[in-house]
Parts: structure tokens; sequence; C-alpha cells
């Protein structure tokens, strides 16, 4: 199994705290003696994370989980994605390779904004970028569509910028 230099240096971090233990420090590398002091007392959690106050709670954009961007798109954008899918691609590709399973596996750890991009600046193969802003979104409704995500009351934005901010991590299911 081949392991990335960053995936070796994150196991390599987590197994030193790890050895070390909360609330030490490494060993001492320089010259000095090292002294013996007694282990730190960790901070018990409070029995209710509620009671936490706001300024020790981690940040986040959002205000709850809940509140992250969702692929929100509405049946009728996925249908027009159909309809450009239908009429621009069918020429060089089918539906069904839009949600196999090799297709799952290269997109979900992407955004939205990754998949618009590669349609945007490869696609239609002989004439890349020459569909409007808002099929190509409609394409990306579509491909979600056919990768089983809910539609929903939104639709998403014709806008690369706002894409990658929306996880494509939903088709992995």
């Amino acid at each position: 199994m081949k392991i990335s230099p960053l995936a070796l240096i994150c196991m390599l971090s987590a197994c030193s705290a790890a050895t070390i233990g909360p609330g030490a420090s490494a060993p001492n590398s320089s010259s000095e003696p090292a002294t013996a002091s007694a282990p730190e007392e960790p901070t018990p959690l409070p029995a209710n994370p509620a009671a936490i106050p706001a300024e020790e709670a981690p940040a986040s954009p959002y205000e709850s989980e809940t509140e992250a961007p969702a692929l929100a798109f509405s049946i009728d954008q996925a249908n027009f994605g159909r309809d450009v899918f239908r009429a621009s691609c069918t020429a060089c590709h089918s539906s069904s390779e839009f949600s196999d399973r090799s297709f799952k596996f290269k997109w979900r750890r992407r955004s939205a904004g990754d998949l618009y991009r590669h349609m945007y600046s490869t696609m239609p193969e002989d004439a890349p970028g020459s569909l409007a802003p808002s099929e190509y979104v409609a394409l990306v409704a579509y491909v979600l569509r056919l990768n089983g995500v809910d539609a929903g009351e939104g639709e998403l934005p014709a806008d690369e910028e706002a894409l990658e901010g929306l996880s494509l991590a939903a088709i992995a299911n």
C-alpha cells in the first residue's frame, strides 16, 4: 500500500501525540537536564456541551452543521440539465457513465465547482465553453439527480465560486 507523505506526517504526529500524552511536551532535545513535574490534571468537560462559553467553542463559518451549504437544485433545473445533456452530450456520452462507481469514486471528494469547471473547460469536446453558464450548472444538477441526490426548493447558482463550497460527497451514497 502506498502512503502519501502528508498522510505519513499526520500518522507520525498522531502517534507522537499519543506517546507523549495530553498536556505533556516532547522530550527536551537540548543539553539542559529535564526537570520532573507532576502531570497536569486534564480539565473536565462539562456534561452539557452547550455550556461551553462561546469564546471556547471551536470556530465554524456556519452557526451549526445544519446551516452548511447544501446541494440545492430544483427538479426543473435537473430536467433542464437532462434536456441540455440530450441535445449536446449524447453524441459522445451516455448518462450511465455519470453515475457509475468509477464516476462516484472520482468525484465524491470534490466540489460542484470542480465539476462545473471541468464541464465548462472541456465540453462539448468540439467547442468547450460554448454553452451558457445556466446550461452548465443545469448539467451539474442533472448529474446530481442521476446520482440519487434529492432535488429541493433552491437552484444551484451559475457561479463557479459559489459552487466551490458545495461538496459532492452526497454522490458517494
